[in-house]
């Protein structure tokens, strides 16, 4: 019996495709959380949900606070009108690494983390978008809007952004390859040391991925093994 070729592009594609899962848990902030309790500063806003360190809300991530200003953590938009920027780049949510101090608190800011099982020596890509509303409010804006990113055994790295309108704002997608040092990957985002007073809203992160980079080699490879076992049934049928 012969296979169509179509079928085995299509084969090889799938085999092809299965080594770029997406490792990360809720990488665009879109499971919602039900019952929160509010908990002095904290608690849903409507436009906004404000998360203190520590909380167990935001599926996947684990919240921390940073630097001086008002109480830690970070807030979780809903990406529609009230007091809150324009759309998220995938879904309806995004975060917030400022706390902007509503109700008084003060400016604070926070950090996302997720931890992830890796293989070590495996080439791995984490990208996630950014973007900034520009405001001036607290201080004024920085531009670019910037966000530190660390991963285990890996030097912090500082991705940026321009700031644009917050009724519409402009995206920018953010990649960087790395080689796992541990068999627990940590991945977090923290806004740049002090610039808790430098905006009405921080960094805005959303869309987070790891992806495991196969070798090139090793997509032939797949490719190569579909099709001989398809010649080898074909021989035999």
């Amino acid at each position: 019996m012969k296979i169509p070729l179509m079928m085995h592009a299509v084969a090889i594609a799938m085999a092809a495709g299965s080594a770029h899962a997406d490792i990360i848990v809720n990488g665009s902030f879109e499971l919602n959380p039900s019952g929160i309790a509010w908990s002095g500063p904290y608690g849903n806003y409507g436009g906004w949900i404000r998360l203190a360190p520590g909380t167990t809300y935001l599926t996947g991530w684990t919240v921390g606070g940073f630097g001086p200003g008002g109480p830690p953590g970070v807030d979780w938009h809903l990406g529609v009108s009230p007091y809150t920027p324009g759309a998220a780049k995938d879904g309806f949510r995004m975060i917030d690494l400022n706390i902007d101090g509503a109700g008084g608190q003060g400016p604070g800011q926070g950090t996302i983390s997720q931890s992830f099982a890796t293989n070590v020596g495996t080439r791995y890509r984490m990208s996630f978008w950014l973007s900034g509303p520009i405001s001036g409010a607290h201080g004024g804006t920085l531009n670019p809007r910037s966000v530190n990113v660390d991963l285990t055994g890996i030097a912090t790295t500082t991705f940026t952004a321009p700031a644009s309108n917050p009724d519409n704002l402009i995206w920018y997608q953010q990649q960087l390859t790395f080689a796992a040092t541990a068999s627990l990957t940590t991945l977090m985002f923290s806004p740049l040391p002090n610039t808790h007073n430098a905006g009405y809203w921080g960094a805005f992160i959303d869309d987070v991925k790891v992806e495991v980079v196969p070798a090139p080699s090793s997509v032939a490879f797949i490719g190569l093994g579909v099709l001989l076992a398809v010649r080898r049934r074909t021989k035999t049928d």
